[in-house]
């Protein structure tokens, strides 16, 4: 039976609490599944289904976030639970329907030790949930998580090209969760993508921070690593992600990406590092070159050579990932979604840089 649970912004979190390691001859702890929704009527069975079929699934709730879906999500939970009976997945209501919201509210109510963060567009591997538990016993691990499979969105070429730039490293530098190929070793990391910890390290950390509702997964880990805490990327087990499938959901992403980027480099300025400056750099440049060509011809030819420069770095980028994928039609098609991916990022960035500064609710 499908349980729903009513909860809002205001419910309080747990109080900090004690640092402790759990011990290596404990018994397997409870675990917890907690996926923030909305509208994934597409994609949320197929995660459900994946995440009840993995080894140690009967230690396992899911709990659903739902940020009051207006499709035809709750039906597909409704028919994926009446077709699992033996599936204990619970759904909480999220009205605010922001990530980090629906992450407190989810952990708030999971009855596990372990917090396993997923989303609504990734489908796990057979494994993940076990390795992810048996690798979180080491002590000198924090959280933990693994690399992705970018899959298309759709079946359109334009999907499957945004698909391969948003795995390449000119595309989104080198966030190794995103570019480890198979065979890549485990390391120790700056982030990772819907890390696995326990339900005490995030009443130690306060939750998430509900203010930024982006980046709320970098911020996380960022105070975990302040306080000594690793984050590892093990790659013994992936996720398959689905990538968003048209070139305007991938600007309006990225945009907002870069918005609250900037956001947490206010609240955490020594997080920045020097990458993630050169697509502002790259935008300003642009900008100025553009202002400064109406009155100074030169700067229009500097413009001219500065996005040659950047559209022959992408096509050759594209032609690399053309040795995966042969279609030659994806080839253009790449190089605006690097182009695209730069400019968002980038203008969101400064945007945030500019906008009003983050509020800190959460320590």
């Amino acid at each position: 039976m499908l349980e729903y649970t009513q909860a809002t912004r205001g419910d309080k979190l747990p109080a900090p609490g004690a640092a402790g390691a759990r011990q290596a001859d404990a018994p397997a702890p409870r675990v917890s599944v907690v996926i923030p929704c909305y509208n994934e009527e597409q994609f949320i069975g197929q995660v459900l289904e994946q995440l009840t079929g993995q080894d140690g699934a009967e230690r396992c709730e899911i709990i659903v976030v739902d940020g009051m879906s207006t499709d035809g999500t709750r039906a597909a939970l409704a028919q994926f639970v009446a077709a699992h009976p033996e599936a204990r997945v619970r759904v909480v209501d999220n009205p605010r329907r922001a990530i980090p919201t629906a992450l407190n509210l989810g952990i708030a109510a999971a009855e596990g030790d372990v917090i396993v963060r997923m989303d609504a567009h990734s489908i796990p591997s057979p494994d993940y949930i076990r390795r992810a538990v048996e690798v979180l016993g080491r002590p000198d691990v924090a959280v933990v998580g693994m690399p992705w499979r970018i899959r298309p969105g759709a079946e359109t070429l334009t999907a499957r090209a945004i698909a391969l730039a948003v795995a390449h490293p000119f595309g989104i530098g080198d966030a190794k969760y995103r570019v480890a190929g198979e065979g890549a070793r485990s390391e120790f990391v700056d982030t990772v993508p819907f890390g696995v910890f326990t339900k005490r390290l995030w009443r130690e950390l306060g939750g998430f921070n509900e203010e930024l509702l982006a980046n709320e997964d970098y911020d996380f880990n960022y105070r975990v690593r302040q306080r000594g805490g690793g984050v590892l990327l093990d790659t013994a087990a992936h996720c398959a992600y689905f990538a968003r499938a048209t070139f305007g959901a991938l600007a309006r992403q990225y945009f907002r990406y870069g918005f609250w980027k900037a956001q947490m480099v206010k609240l955490h300025p020594r997080s920045i590092r020097p990458r993630q400056l050169v697509a502002p750099v790259f935008v300003l440049a642009l900008a100025g070159l553009a202002l400064a060509g109406c009155w100074l011809r030169p700067a229009l030819w500097l413009l001219a050579a500065v996005l040659v420069a950047h559209a022959a770095l992408g096509l050759v980028s594209a032609g690399q990932l053309l040795r995966r994928d042969r279609d030659v039609r994806l080839l253009p098609l790449i190089a605006v979604s690097f182009l695209l991916i730069h400019l968002a990022w980038g203008g969101g960035f400064l945007r945030g840089l500019l906008g009003g500064s983050a509020r800190v609710r959460l320590k």
